[in-house]
């Protein structure tokens, strides 16, 4: 299946199934948002998307990086056609 031209945001998407989620989004065509908790993280996934995406940083939890994180999202890229909320925490 080709998701060409589709904008795609990826919740966790710095390791583990989130990283494998995005890279078989970019895989199939998509331009693909991948979201970490940390900047750090942030950087790693626009490292590897490459041209293919961008990492921002969010807090799932908080409406204000949420509100922050979309605008950005669709400042770049436009309006988001799929959303894969694969965020988790682990303790």
């Amino acid at each position: 299946m080709s998701f060409e031209g589709k904008i795609v945001l990826v919740t966790g998407a710095s390791r583990g199934i989130g990283r494998a989620i995005a890279e078989t989004f970019v895989a199939r065509g998509a331009k693909v948002i991948g979201t970490a908790t940390s900047e750090s993280g942030a950087e790693a996934i626009s490292s590897y998307l490459g041209a293919n995406g961008k990492g921002f940083m969010l807090n799932v939890v908080d409406a204000q990086s949420i509100d922050s994180v979309l605008a950005s999202i669709r400042a770049e890229f436009g309006e988001i056609d799929i959303l894969v909320n694969n965020a988790g925490i682990t303790r």
